[in-house]
């Protein structure tokens, strides 16, 4: 934890919080997620891997996660997971076009600080994750505040918001499919 939040410190524009995601917010994204199937996953903004542990514990054995971080020290962090099933990215998101097919993708998991972006790198990353899915594919995101909640309905079909209080701060959780 205190990794996460010297790394806060530094930088909080880029963590968007200054202490990890809760187990709680983690159960609370993957709610709708059907992990019985195999899928492919991809997580934005992973961190240290507080809400990736929690995924690679529901995903089947035939599943694969990717997950994206950008902060070299968060980075080292997270490569300390070992599954298998887990590929430890170091880029930026706004790449994430060229590690994935177009509709090849069941679900996005994001933990980006939206709010902390200018709005063209925020429409063009929502256009790709779009992209990106598969038909019928889900794109969850979660913010402090619904400063985002407009722009996500704009890119997908059918979004819906709920909210947690487990979480510090409480953060609202976006399910948008494609």
């Amino acid at each position: 934890m205190f990794v996460f939040v010297k790394e806060a410190y530094r930088n909080i524009v880029q963590t968007g919080s200054i202490i990890e995601s809760s187990p709680y917010l983690a159960r609370k994204m993957m709610q709708f997620i059907d992990f019985e199937k195999p899928l492919q996953l991809v997580e934005l903004g992973a961190g240290k891997g507080s809400i990736t542990g929690h995924l690679l514990d529901k995903m089947n054995f035939q599943s694969k996660l990717s997950g994206f971080e950008m902060n070299p020290v968060l980075f080292e962090e997270l490569k300390k997971e070992s599954d298998p099933r887990f590929v430890p990215i170091q880029d930026d998101v706004m790449n994430i076009a060229r590690y994935f097919k177009e509709g090849s993708v069941d679900y996005i998991i994001s933990g980006l600080p939206l709010a902390n972006m200018g709005g063209l790198k925020k429409g063009r990353l929502l256009n790709d994750c779009y992209q990106l899915l598969k038909p019928g594919g889900c794109y969850i995101q979660f913010q402090y505040c619904k400063t985002d909640l407009a722009l996500i309905k704009r890119n997908f079909e059918n979004v819906h918001c709920e909210f947690t209080l487990l979480n510090l701060p409480p953060a609202f959780i976006y399910y948008a499919e494609k």
